[in-house]
């Protein structure tokens, strides 16, 4: 193989990213990455430490996207419409990024995580700061975002199983369900 001099952590990360999303996360190895790269797979470890490193730094690029995306949704909204904007775009992400799903499961898999999480808690706050404005108990606030976010990604895991045939109609009815749903909130 040629070498190639101009490689750099972000010209991985990048291809990793790219590799993924042609497929999911299981399509993601050393040796294919240096395929696509063109270079040895050794050369590959003077840019990230190992597998896990780079499986960590792909899903913080998607973890990132998928933050602005939610973001953009909800801004200028508020209540009842921002939530179910946040939702909306929850599900239209994954939509577009099929390997949302894998990542999720790889997650669990990934022995330290921390940046992870704290990516997490980061999406997890876009909804919490919309429902703090109409809760003033914190501890219904937690069981509200936490139900959110539960039937969001449980849809998206569902959905990803083919429980759903007609994914844009569960989608609207899962929506619609929602928002009868926050009305109690």
């Amino acid at each position: 193989m040629a070498r190639k001099t101009n490689l750099s952590t972000a010209i991985v990360i990048r291809k990793a990213y790219e590799i993924v999303q042609a497929g999911d996360f299981n399509d993601l190895s050393y040796r294919g990455l240096a395929r696509e790269l063109n270079v040895q797979p050794q050369t590959l470890y003077r840019y990230v430490a190992n597998i896990e490193e780079l499986q960590i730094k792909v899903v913080l690029v998607f973890l990132n996207q998928l933050i602005d995306y939610a973001q953009d949704a909800v801004i200028g909204l508020s209540g009842e419409e921002a939530i179910l904007a946040f939702a909306r775009a929850i599900f239209e992400f994954s939509e577009q990024n099929h390997s949302l799903n894998s990542m999720l499961t790889l997650v669990s898999k990934i022995k330290d995580h921390d940046e992870i999480v704290a990516k997490i808690m980061e999406l997890r706050d876009i909804p919490t700061k919309i429902l703090q404005r109409s809760s003033s108990d914190p501890s219904k606030l937690n069981q509200h975002v936490q139900i959110l976010m539960s039937l969001i990604f449980g849809f998206i895991e569902f959905t990803d199983l083919g429980l759903y045939r007609d994914k844009e109609k569960m989608t609207e009815t899962l929506i619609a369900g929602m928002k009868e749903a926050i009305v109690n909130w």
